[in-house]
């Protein structure tokens, strides 16, 4: 009976034990899709803080050397659209917060001036990483048609502009005429998800001679979109980007 009783005690603890590893791991994997999928900054930061890094980044765009810095470990980072109003185009401004490039992003419905005493309510501060290709490159991708107007971009090209980021931004850096304080992103292709944007060099239709900076959306799920232009210069004068107009 003694040797029975044992036998169970041993049994219970292997059972739970088993039990409580399944559960630690079940939890370190959890905490690593949130952190790949970590949108917003951990840190909060008031408007002026905000508007500060944007002018701190705004000091430093003629200054090549200096931009180096910020992009040799940050190719990449994650957006979640359904923290967004759907349908409607994001505006992107670089800042410098905490000694860091960061994207604060807002929706171009929000970056207006009636909104000027919510306007931290509806930006999200992105956080950049680097993000090995590795995969992209080894997947093989279907090909898709969608009706016109459409953001996706055939996997190739996605890829392709995305290798040359990679390869070729610090010669990019040196040689472009403007570096951006950020991007408006078209969004009607994009549907309330997470997405991880790469950086992406593309032909400059205007200058072919320099290449163009880009944003490529990837679904993680083998669909590219292009969704983005830099500004300066500010080519639809019709939307408004009030927050560039506080720094």
């Amino acid at each position: 009976m003694k040797i029975l009783k044992n036998s169970l005690i041993i049994l219970l603890f292997t059972f739970f034990g088993c039990s409580s590893d399944q559960s630690n791991l079940d939890i370190i994997i959890e905490e690593q899709n949130n952190s790949i999928y970590q949108t917003n900054s951990v840190a909060t930061y008031s408007l002026e803080e905000v508007l500060n890094g944007m002018r701190k980044w705004d000091s430093l765009r003629i200054n090549r050397d200096a931009l180096l810095y910020y992009f040799e470990s940050n190719n990449a980072f994650n957006l979640d659209m359904s923290q967004f109003p759907q349908g409607s185009a994001l505006h992107a401004y670089a800042c410098i917060l905490n000694g860091e490039l960061k994207f604060a992003v807002i929706s171009e419905i929000y970056d207006k001036e009636i909104y000027q005493d919510s306007l931290i309510n509806h930006i999200k501060i992105v956080d950049l990483h680097y993000a090995d290709i590795v995969e992209l490159t080894e997947q093989t991708y279907e090909s898709y048609t969608f009706p016109l107007p459409t953001q996706y971009i055939q996997a190739a090209d996605a890829i392709n502009r995305i290798k040359d980021w990679n390869t070729n931004y610090a010669n990019w850096l040196k040689e472009t005429i403007l570096i951006y304080q950020g991007f408006h992103m078209p969004t009607y292709s994009l549907t309330a998800q997470n997405y991880t944007v790469y950086f992406g060099l593309k032909n400059n239709i205007e200058n072919p001679a320099v290449k163009a900076a880009d944003l490529v959306f990837d679904n993680n799920n083998g669909l590219f979109y292009d969704s983005m232009r830099a500004y300066p210069p500010l080519v639809d004068e019709t939307k408004r980007y009030f927050v560039l107009e506080l720094i």
